[in-house]
């Protein structure tokens, strides 16, 4: 049950409009992230819409990720200190640890770019 649920969400998520990569999604959509602290986008989930120095309660505790817009970076401290984890973009990560990051240890995170465009652009040549 549990995981025809997650296949559900799963499914919703990616029948919604697509936005192609560097193209801003619908009008007055804001970067998000929406983290889980299960695995697979189970238990508890929250939304963040912008940098945060601090997660508060969900200080080191996620485990799964959706990013409908943006590229953002994860840091193991408080205030963008400590390891850059990763640097990731739109996509569904059912499980953080398959993409660098270590779970359950995020501190802080940041906005890169609204646009995977926009992030292709800031890199240094």
């Amino acid at each position: 049950m549990r995981k025809l649920l997650v296949a559900r969400i799963i499914q919703l998520v990616w029948l919604a409009p697509k936005v192609g990569a560097g193209e801003l999604g619908r009008a007055g959509e804001l970067p998000r992230i929406i983290a889980s602290d299960g695995n697979e986008l189970t238990r508890d989930h929250t939304h963040f819409l912008g940098a945060m120095w601090q997660l508060g309660k969900w200080d080191n505790s996620f485990s799964s990720l959706i990013i409908p817009l943006g590229t953002w970076e994860f840091f193991e401290g408080d205030d963008f200190t400590g390891t850059k984890m990763a640097q990731l973009g739109t996509g569904l990560y059912p499980g953080v640890t398959e993409r660098g990051l270590r779970n359950d240890s995020i501190s802080s995170i940041r906005l890169v770019s609204r646009t995977a465009r926009e992030a292709e652009e800031r890199r240094p040549c």
